[in-house]
């Protein structure tokens, strides 16, 4: 009997606890309703937040801020309370969606460029610099590159021995002769002389070849100079700049230039339209010549030397996101031959006709000149 009543009384506290726990359900998925118009608690402030991502330098959209709801007493002064005072301005950095807005994060004046400076500048990181260097269609991997990649810089150069104390390219043309008494003597070449009255002059008009002094072996006394062939050059080429970003690919456009590209031109001769009054927009489209690139100071510095050196550069394009640091060895021709299983040709008997004295790269139909219209 006891034990029914027990068992009553269990089945009746789990009723309540389900109906206890339904309630407070039930409760807390209901919203509470807010009529419209309901002005914000005292303790909360509206302020302007990102409505999505915003690019730096980018124009401010109506539809990038709206205004939400705020702790008032974490409200500071220079956030903005107000969309009108970031719609139309630029923003000097990268906001995310969701972020309050705050008065340096855009600029002063609404689409104003003087007031900030250019558009390229809110785009270059704090630390870095921004260089322009020239660019071919062979050195900017044919024309691929666009703003925002990421490349390499190779450089590449020759290298001669010069005279450390004149520094002429060696040999020089003044030889170090040793007399028989044991007197250093020296001595320029001639081609050409003539007797005089003060003994053999120099006549000769231009400096000759570089020469050498030989030594006969059994008298071991100085024969004559020899003209010789002039110094090789010898070439290295390694990478200068690791992970540049290109900053912008050909020439920056002024705002003069784009209103004026804007205004349509009347077409003429063939083609033009029969409606007067009708007008098309030409456009001339030219290949980059110039990169500019967002590099360190101290690589600015690399850079401006090389191209003030006639050094030739060539970019390498890198897949986004890669910043791995690979470890590079100059290559020369010694490289190359010990590391490419370069055989070095023999000397034969026979040759190929004509001969070849140097590498001669193809011509590209597409870097031809263009033929004339016709007329």
């Amino acid at each position: 009997m006891r034990r029914g009543r027990l068992l009553i009384m269990l089945a009746f506290i789990l009723l309540l606890g389900v109906a206890a726990v339904y309630l407070v359900l039930r409760r807390i998925g209901t919203p509470t309703a807010q009529p419209e118009g309901t002005p914000v608690p005292q303790d909360f402030a509206l302020i302007v937040i990102a409505a999505q991502d915003i690019s730096r330098g980018s124009v401010i959209p109506g539809d990038a801020v709206i205004t939400a709801p705020f702790p008032a007493d974490s409200v500071v002064e220079t956030m903005l309370t107000d969309p009108g005072q970031a719609i139309g301005y630029r923003a000097r950095m990268d906001i995310a969606r969701g972020l309050p807005l705050t008065q340096n994060m855009i600029t002063q004046t609404p689409g104003d460029v003087l007031a900030t400076g250019s558009d390229a500048a809110l785009i270059i990181p704090r630390g870095l610099t921004a260089i322009s260097i020239p660019i071919s269609r062979l050195s900017s991997i044919g024309y691929a590159l666009r703003d925002g990649d990421q490349v390499d810089v190779l450089a590449s150069f020759l290298v001669v021995d010069i005279d450390p104390d004149f520094q002429t390219l060696l040999p020089n043309e003044t030889l170090t002769l040793i007399a028989p008494d044991g007197t250093t003597l020296t001595a320029f070449l001639c081609t050409e002389v003539q007797q005089g009255e003060g003994g053999t002059d120099c006549i000769n008009p231009v400096a000759p070849p570089f020469g050498r002094l030989d030594i006969e072996e059994e008298s071991q006394q100085p024969l004559f100079s020899k003209p010789i062939e002039a110094q090789r050059p010898r070439l290295v080429t390694q990478r200068l700049i690791d992970y540049a970003t290109v900053l912008h690919v050909g020439t920056f456009t002024l705002e003069e230039e784009e209103q004026a590209a804007s205004v349509p031109v009347p077409a003429q001769g063939v083609g033009a339209p029969a409606a007067q009054g009708q007008a098309t927009t030409v456009t001339t489209i030219r290949p980059p010549d110039v990169v500019t690139l967002i590099v360190t100071p101290q690589d600015a510095l690399a850079l401006n030397w090389a191209v003030k050196s006639g050094v030739d550069l060539v970019l390498t394009l890198r897949a986004p996101g890669d910043t791995s640091i690979d470890e590079t060895t100059s290559v020369t021709l010694q490289y190359l031959v010990d590391n490419y299983d370069i055989a070095i040709p023999s000397k034969l008997s026979y040759g190929v006709e004509p001969r070849v004295d140097k590498l001669v790269p193809p011509t590209l139909p597409n870097d031809s000149p263009a033929p004339a219209p016709a007329q």
